[in-house]
């Protein structure tokens, strides 16, 4: 069953949520080895069939996001899932894999794209046929006084 997080963002502001999976003994998931890839969806109502923002995780966690990595509506931007990342989106050299870090990102001309308000969310783990709910609530973007061209 998947834990309900409210989150805040701001619009035209860098996103970024970085979440720690674990196993039931408090394990970190080796994200990477265990051939895992991840999606989050963001929705204006919860049954919209069409995402506000898709991110997906690229090139199995590895490196600099890749294209498609996040799209918003028609117009896309930088970002995506990194798998095993650190808090801060990066990768220790000889990095073992297990860190079990799921960092999420967006760049403020993605987020600016995003409307004001409620919405919702949810974070998927995926391993093969397997779909794994981690996260699910509101996505609030909160308005700001910048006029976006």
């Amino acid at each position: 069953m998947a834990l309900n997080y409210n989150i805040k963002a701001e619009k035209g502001s860098t996103f970024i949520l970085h979440l720690n999976y674990q196993n039931d003994a408090g394990t970190d998931v080796d994200l990477i080895g265990g051939g895992y890839t991840a999606e989050m969806h963001i929705r204006r109502h919860e049954n919209s069939s069409t995402p506000l923002l898709k991110f997906i995780s690229t090139n199995a966690g590895v490196g600099v996001f890749g294209s498609g990595g996040v799209t918003a509506g028609v117009s896309g931007g930088s970002g995506g899932i990194r798998l095993n990342a650190t808090y801060t989106g990066g990768f220790s050299a000889g990095m073992s894999g297990s860190t079990g870090g799921i960092y999420i990102e967006a760049d403020p001309s993605t987020m600016k794209n995003v409307p004001t308000g409620q919405h919702f969310y949810e974070i998927d783990i995926i391993q093969g046929s397997t779909i794994l709910r981690l996260l699910e609530g509101r996505f609030e973007v909160l308005g700001n006084i910048r006029q976006w061209n």
